[in-house]
């Protein structure tokens, strides 16, 4: 890691407000030219040295600025074909490089390119890394690639301007029917269940999933699932439900019914991964009431 001395951070936050101030005065050439020359005086991979990922932020800032966000695609590039080598051997500082490239190259139309980078930011650091992004972005990552087919076909760019909300209606329907769907699932009516929570998903502008409310829906929706046996239509609703709430809200309960799901449809690797972090979280409590079969597995497996 290349630490730069107090002296030399502040001569290049000078040079970075010097970039901003002419920009805003007109005067973009001059600015460029600033702002390449930091690039060249900061070396390669930018991981690496203390100052790189302000730089990397700096060069996209200005050149969204001037709406050719494509100039900055090479610096970006360069950082994260350096950040795919490394993460074959160690863990990644700023994942949301990938993000940022993947925006550059929506920017540019390049969709399916777009995406193996929005990929690799979901794979290093879940939903969360996308918060501040467009929505597209995230739904671009998540979803199969024949849904990513059909996207494309109809793809604009959205507007991703702050504050974004559900309206107040919608989402006064939505607690009514998500009410009533867990009052349905606990009486054990499955298919009931199923229906409600549909018709609440489908109240939620696409993409669905990019809504903070989502989760909170498709968990028991994926629980109905489960109820019916119907292991492989519960296990992507249990999977998104589990990278969301578990950033904000650890769940004992969601981690074992992602961990039986995923026995379930096979996947034992896995499967005991989420079953061991259920029993830390909340000890054999957590599998009252369930077939014995599944804390059976965890014990057999962990001696």
């Amino acid at each position: 890691m290349l630490v730069y001395t107090p002296e030399e951070e502040e001569v290049f936050f000078d040079q970075i407000d010097k970039v901003y101030s002419l920009a805003e005065a007109g005067s973009t050439t001059e600015a460029e030219a600033i702002l390449l020359q930091l690039a060249a005086d900061v070396p390669l991979p930018r991981e690496d040295n203390t100052l790189g990922a302000i730089l990397l932020e700096s060069i996209y800032a200005f050149y969204e600025q001037k709406g050719d966000t494509g100039m900055a695609l090479p610096h970006y590039l360069a950082e994260t074909d350096f950040l795919q080598e490394k993460m074959k051997t160690e863990a990644v500082k700023n994942p949301v490089h990938f993000v940022t490239t993947g925006s550059i190259l929506v920017d540019l139309n390049e969709l399916d390119r777009a995406r193996g980078y929005f990929k690799i930011a979901l794979k290093l650091a879940k939903n969360k890394i996308f918060n501040d992004f467009n929505p597209d972005f995230l739904h671009m990552a998540l979803i199969s690639d024949e849904e990513f087919e059909e996207f494309k076909l109809t793809y604009t760019p959205q507007d991703d301007s702050d504050g974004e909300a559900l309206n107040e209606d919608i989402m006064q329907e939505l607690e009514v029917l998500v009410t009533q769907g867990n009052e349905i699932l606990e009486e054990g009516d499955f298919d009931g269940a199923i229906t409600i929570f549909q018709k609440a998903i489908s109240l939620l502008p696409e993409p669905a999933e990019t809504w903070e409310v989502y989760p909170w829906i498709a968990a028991p929706l994926a629980d109905a699932y489960f109820g019916k046996e119907e292991y492989t239509l519960a296990l992507p609703y249990f999977q998104i439900a589990n990278d969301l709430i578990q950033e904000e809200e650890p769940d004992a309960f969601l981690k074992m019914r992602l961990g039986q799901t995923l026995l379930e449809t096979g996947n034992t690797e896995d499967a005991l991964i989420h079953l061991n972090s259920a029993y830390e979280m909340g000890g054999e409590e957590v599998f009252e009431g369930e077939d014995g079969k599944y804390l059976e597995h965890l014990k057999v497996k962990n001696t």
